[in-house]
Parts: C-alpha cells; sequence; structure tokens
C-alpha cells in the first residue's frame, strides 16, 4: 500500500493553501486518493499557516499525525513540525532563509533537502509569490511524480491571467524540480508510481460540494455575510452564479440575510444562507418568523470554536443544541449533519426537498473541518445520484382554482398546509409574525392556538414517519464496542477502522432531529459497549440522545482544541475503553 502524507509551512500569503490544493489535485488526477487538512490563524499575512496532504492507492478518510514529507518555507514550520516526519522521512528547507544554528532536528534517521528558494526567485527575477510553484516543483520530484500534470494544473490555475505569468509560474516550477533533482540522494524511495488504472474523480471541498447540490436541487437564491468557515461557500456560489441562474448575496449583515432569503422562498424561490455561531445568533429571531409563518428555507451552519469570536479558523461541533434550541416558541425544524463530501452532496438535495415537504427551517450543520477539507471522490457519486426535485404541496394554478376558498394554514391530517406563490389568482392570504387562524388573520383564541400549534407540531410526526433516516451502522454488528458520533468525526473514525475492523462498528448519526424515539432507544439497547466521539466539551449529541431515549453514555472521547480528532487518538482511546 502507498499512503505518504505532505505537509508544507510557512506564513500566510506565500500561496501556501494553492500548493496544498493543487497537490492534492495533481495526485488525484494521476489516479490517487488524497485528502488536504489545512491550519491557519485569523490573519490575512503573517501567522503560521500549514496544510497537509495525504495521499494513497488505497481510499482515505481523513489525515494522520505523523508526516512524510515537511516542507518548510520559514524557520516556524520546521522548528514545530520536524518531529511528526516519520523515521526515513524528508524535510526539504532553504538553508539560505533557515540558518542551520537555530534548527531543532529530531534525533531520527531523516533525509535533508537543501531548496534555495528564494535565491532561485531572485536569480530569474521572479515574484516572491511564485514561490509556491517552486515547491510544488519540488514536491513534484521528490514524488516521482510527471512535471506536465503540474504544468496543466497551473495552468487552469492561472486560466484568467495573461500568458507571461502563467510561462513564470511554469518556469518557477520546472526550475523547483531540477533543483530538487540535484540535491536527492541516491536510493531515495517515497515515489508514487504511474498507475495504469486512472478512476475519474474529483478534488473537491465540503463547501464545493453543497454549493454543487445547491444548485442541483434548484436553489436560485444564496445569501450570506462572510464568516469562516462558510465563506467559501458564498465564493464559489458567486462564481456559478450567472452560469446557473442563481442570485447570490453579499448582505451587509446576518440580519438582512436570513430575511431576504424568507421573502425569496415566501415568493417562490428554493432559497439558502450560509452562516457560523455568531452569525447565525443574529438570525435567531427570524428563524421563529420561518417557524410560524411555515416558510421553507435551508440554513448551512459551519460551526467553528467559539464562544463569540472565539476561533473563526479553526474546527468544533459545539453549537448542535444551539441549533436545535434556536428559536423562541414550539415550532419544527429539521437538522441534518453531512459526515462527508458524499453525504454533503446528498443531504443538501434532501433538505431542499424537506424544507418545502414540511414547510420548515432545516438546517444543514457542517463546521471548518467538513467544508473547509477536500477530498477525492469518484464522479458517480454525483453523476449516479438519481433524485427527485419535491416542491411539497405548493399549489399549481389549475390546482388553486378548483379550491372554493384558500387557507394558507389549513388544519390536515399530516399537519402540512397548501402553499400558493403571491400573485396566482385566489391566492391571497396574510403572513406575518403573529398568531394566526387558518386563513392567515391574527388571532389570540384560545382555540385557534391550539389548533395551529398542534398542526405544526404534526409535522415532526409525519416526517419520522416519511423521511426519516435512522443512523448509520458502519463495520460488524459483532464486535464488542460501538462509537457513537455525527457529523465529520465519521472521517477519522472510518480511518481508524480501516486497521482495526475487528475492535469496533461504528454508529453514524446524519439525521440529527427530529429522532424516533423508540427507533433510537431500541437500537442503542442492543450495544454492548459503546464510546461516545465528540469533537466538543460537552457530549452534545450524548445529551441529545439522554434527552430523547433516557439511556446515558459514561465513555466519552471529547476533543475541544479547535482541532479535528485523529484516527491514532481514536485507536489510543478504544486500548484504554476496553
Amino acid at each position: 500500500m502507498i499512503d505518504i502524507t505532505v505537509k508544507i509551512g510557512g506564513e500566510a500569503g506565500f500561496g501556501i493553501m494553492t500548493t496544498g490544493l493543487l497537490l492534492g489535485k495533481i495526485a488525484t488526477r494521476s489516479g490517487y486518493h488524497a485528502f488536504e487538512y489545512s491550519e491557519y490563524p485569523s490573519l490575512i499575512r503573517g501567522g503560521h499557516n500549514v496544510i497537509e496532504v495525504r495521499i494513497s492507492d488505497e481510499k482515505v478518510y481523513s489525515q494522520q499525525k505523523q508526516v512524510d514529507i515537511l516542507l518548510c518555507l520559514n524557520l516556524e514550520t520546521f522548528n514545530k513540525h520536524a518531529s511528526e516526519v516519520k523515521e526515513g522521512g524528508i524535510i526539504v528547507y532553504d538553508t539560505e532563509k533557515i540558518p542551520e544554528s537555530k534548527l531543532n532536528k529530531p534525533d531520527v534517521n531523516l533525509t535533508y533537502v537543501h531548496v534555495p528558494f528564494v535565491s532561485i526567485l531572485q536569480e530569474h527575477k521572479l515574484s516572491t509569490v511564485m514561490l509556491n510553484n517552486i515547491a510544488l516543483g519540488a514536491l513534484m520530484h521528490l514524488l516521482g511524480a510527471d512535471l506536465n500534470i503540474l504544468n496543466a494544473a497551473i495552468v487552469e490555475n492561472f486560466a484568467r491571467k495573461n500568458q507571461e505569468i502563467i510561462d513564470k509560474n511554469i518556469l518557477a516550477a520546472k526550475l523547483g524540480y531540477e533543483k530538487t533533482q540535484k540535491e536527492m540522494p541516491q536510493g531515495y524511495k517515497l515515489k508514487l508510481p504511474k498507475l495504469k488504472n486512472i478512476i475519474p474523480r474529483l478534488y473537491i471541498s465540503g463547501n464545493e460540494m453543497i454549493g454543487l447540490a445547491s444548485i442541483a436541487a434548484g436553489c436560485r437564491f444564496y445569501a450570506a455575510y462572510p464568516m469562516t468557515p462558510t465563506s467559501a461557500l458564498l465564493h464559489y456560489l458567486a462564481s456559478q452564479a450567472q452560469n446557473c441562474g442563481m442570485v447570490v448575496k453579499h448582505a451587509e449583515d446576518e440580519i438582512s440575510v436570513i430575511n431576504m432569503a424568507l421573502g425569496a422562498s415566501f415568493a417562490g424561490v428554493r432559497s439558502m444562507i450560509g452562516t457560523s455561531g455568531g452569525g447565525f445568533a443574529l438570525m435567531v429571531e427570524s428563524v421563529s418568523l420561518a417557524g410560524i409563518t411555515e416558510t421553507p428555507i435551508v440554513i448551512v451552519m459551519g460551526q467553528r470554536p467559539g464562544p463569540a469570536t472565539g476561533m473563526p479558523t479553526w474546527t468544533e461541533q459545539g453549537d448542535l443544541l444551539f441549533v436545535l434550541h434556536a428559536g423562541h416558541g414550539e415550532f419544527p425544524k429539521i437538522l441534518l449533519a453531512p459526515g462527508d463530501v458524499e453525504e454533503a452532496y446528498k443531504l443538501t438535495i434532501t433538505a431542499f426537498n424537506l424544507a418545502e415537504i414540511y414547510q420548515t427551517p432545516v438546517f444543514i450543520i457542517g463546521d471548518k473541518y467538513l467544508q473547509e477539507s477536500h477530498q477525492s471522490v469518484e464522479k458517480s457519486i454525483i453523476e449516479g445520484y438519481k433524485f427527485k426535485i419535491d416542491r411539497g404541496k405548493l399549489l399549481s394554478q389549475e390546482e388553486l382554482s378548483k379550491l372554493t376558498e384558500y387557507k394558507r394554514y389549513l388544519i390536515t391530517k399530516d399537519g402540512i398546509s397548501p402553499r400558493a406563490i403571491p400573485g396566482m389568482k385566489g391566492s391571497l392570504h396574510q403572513a406575518n409574525s403573529y398568531a394566526h387562524g387558518e386563513d392567515g388573520h391574527t388571532s389570540e383564541e384560545a382555540d385557534v392556538r391550539i389548533k395551529q400549534v398542534e398542526k405544526r407540531n404534526k409535522k415532526a410526526q409525519t416526517f419520522l414517519m416519511n423521511d426519516f433516516q435512522m443512523p448509520v451502522l458502519y463495520g460488524n454488528r459483532q464486535t464488542p464496542l460501538t462509537l457513537i458520533s455525527w457529523g465529520s468525526v465519521k472521517a477519522p473514525i472510518l480511518q481508524a477502522m480501516s486497521k482495526f475492523k475487528d475492535k469496533f462498528n461504528y454508529l453514524h448519526f446524519s439525521y440529527l432531529w427530529p429522532l424516533d424515539k423508540i427507533k433510537i432507544k431500541s437500537l442503542l439497547s442492543t450495544f454492548k459497549k459503546t464510546l461516545l466521539v465528540e469533537n466538543n466539551s460537552g457530549a452534545q449529541l450524548g445529551q441529545l440522545l439522554t434527552m430523547v431515549t433516557g439511556l446515558e453514555f459514561e465513555k466519552k472521547l471529547l476533543k475541544y482544541s479547535g482541532r479535528p480528532i485523529y484516527p491514532e487518538e481514536i485507536l489510543d482511546k478504544i486500548s484504554f475503553s476496553t
């Protein structure tokens, strides 16, 4: 098995993230599987930035702790990460920029490769921002990859630039490749062999997959105020807006974002918004507005460590209970949490259907780890996924004309009322934030209030009967230990399982609310031992499951440092737990 992890580090502003992205793309196009994870501070320039790309001829789900190749663009990267390099690994750095006297070299057998990045720039009069392509050229030689594939990726990446800039970046890559070729010792083995059968794959992030799915689902209005980790979703949809007929709005604040989207949805357009914890806090009143007006809306909630500003560019799963209880008053909402980019595609499409079927807010709960990391996936995930757009009880003009009287909030057995788009003949009704009767007119009568509350609450039961999906069990049902988690923690758990399938299985929750109390309790009661694994300090899924089923979870693996959980941490905990 081939399994190589490359870590690249330096200051912001030197194209480090682009370097990792291109490396992952090149590996994917060469037939390999790749997974990329990045860490960076909340700064425009400066600070310590790292990106790691894991490349394998077998499917990889997550990053790992140890590194095969460390490419250092500054001293800080060397001294912070040299200890992560495996025995027999390689560290690449510029001896002219990084003094030998200041290096903290680990006491293991490593190969040190000196590439004079700065001198190459100066000698060939290249811009400082081209340093990353010198680094990429160096990596191409270290990995034994074809430089032509890198050149093609550079042409694609700089397609909007003039030919001179493209040529200079290609030259930078060539110089890095050739210089590394001269510096490398004989017998070096960390190579990527050329694969014979190359399966077409995408190299895509969670944000891009959510955006792609929203276009496929017929979303035609997206609003957001930039907020990590969901900003990239705004950027992606803005780049695609003209091609797909979508209105993409960078609003002045988060309150405007959700109210614009509710207006678009009220007018009959499938609408979505994106935000994170602090931004969502400003939207909560309008979530209640969606609840009482029964207006469909899809909300992408990208989690990051709080409270308040917290750690804007890091990851956590700290907002599950916040989203669950967001909005004053009682009304149904649906919570979905994709665990990887494939689920991000499928659940986003599902979210739009559910929002219109149940006329209620539907949340796609992600985090920085899922939304900003890139992963190789088969194109068949998208091309082979068959779905129907279901707009629920949205009336046509013909259906509306047959009604004696249109009642927007008609009491029905399933709790879902017929919906008409404003402007249709015979669709006149009121929709506002006040308690109302079937026709939408304000009412404070007790019996009217009771009937409307019960009508809305019926939607949850209808959802549980028709659309709720039970958690998925991965692995052998008979193993003595079951890991329980949700969202992006799926990635490191499956990576850990790939090595020790006989030690444990994994119960993955992607449908988080409403939950079927009887079915969930019955399922959980069958497991011999359980370990709750979450990227937060409060075991929020555990709290939710206890609230619903009464069952409690004693053993937990909780991480809340702003970093994702690593497969090695799971395996260490399992050894302790068993």
